[in-house]
């Protein structure tokens, strides 16, 4: 909040709005930097009117500067701070998210980074399967027109799927679409061998493979609770599989250094298991 209200400090007596990844960081949704040899710029977005705009730059300090006809009629104020829309704040994210030190215009995310930001605001926005998450994207969508960056939105919408859990499971998916791994089924329940039915992160149904997305936070916070979940996770793992089927497991860690590798690994297991039977 403090960062928002400095930003918005030479902007007094006039109308400004924050937008892009301060939006996103008020509205609390998750962001994931883009791989990137250069250093990022932590600049923030801010939305002025043409009519009072005129005054300032497109620049002034570390914010970037809009200037706009007339400002979105979704406008929310979040601790007194006035804020795009999650889901306008979202799309803006994705068309311009990340700037550089060296370079002046801003960059769209790449899928992976993208999934992240919009499986989530569109979750938290009410959708419950993709085809409402590609409703809200298109009903926001006219107001971009053709602005930088929106065709990498119109890219990823049809990708959308509000019933990804995590940003470790969005990042995973968007691994998935970009090195050819066959689109999964989200969130199904399966039965084990022991009789109990576990809900897995990924899945294909018909070559019984499972695959598994292990973030920290599942685990608990402290060493007995870690130690307990850890525990019934390899239950849990053993029962899936003494039922047919297979399980591919990575963490954030080996996601970060290699996704490659993790896809890889899936696309392997499908195979053999197509193979197989």
């Amino acid at each position: 909040m403090a960062r928002a209200r400095v930003a918005l400090a030479p902007f007094a007596g006039m109308d400004a709005v924050i937008t892009g990844p301060l939006a996103g960081e008020l509205h609390q949704l998750p962001f994931i930097h883009p791989p990137s040899s250069l250093p990022l710029r932590d600049s923030v977005e801010i939305m002025v009117l043409e009519s009072q705009g005129r005054r300032c730059g497109y620049r002034d300090g570390n914010a970037v500067v809009r200037r706009v006809r007339d400002f979105p009629a979704d406008i929310t104020v979040i601790d007194g701070i006035p804020v795009t829309s999650m889901i306008h704040a979202a799309i803006d994210i994705v068309r311009m998210g990340y700037r550089t030190t060296r370079r002046s215009r801003a960059a769209s995310l790449l899928l992976p980074e993208s999934l992240v930001v919009l499986d989530a605001a569109t979750a938290r926005a009410g959708a419950s399967d993709a085809t409402e998450a590609v409703d809200l994207i298109a009903t926001m969508r006219s107001r971009f027109r053709y602005g930088p960056g929106i065709r990498s939105v119109d890219a990823v919408a049809e990708l959308i799927d509000p019933c990804s859990e995590s940003p470790l499971e969005s990042w995973s998916r968007g691994h998935m679409f970009v090195f050819g791994v066959p689109t999964p089924k989200l969130q199904q329940h399966i039965v084990g061998a022991d009789g109990i039915t576990y809900r897995v992160d990924f899945c294909w149904p018909d070559c019984k493979v499972i695959a598994e997305a292990d973030g920290l936070a599942k685990y608990g916070t402290t060493p007995a609770e870690v130690r307990h979940a850890k525990n019934q996770e390899l239950l849990r793992q053993r029962a899936l599989e003494a039922a047919g089927w297979t399980v591919i497991r990575w963490t954030w860690d080996e996601l970060l250094a290699d996704p490659k590798a993790v896809m890889a690994r899936i696309n392997r297991a499908l195979r053999a298991a197509r193979t197989a039977a």
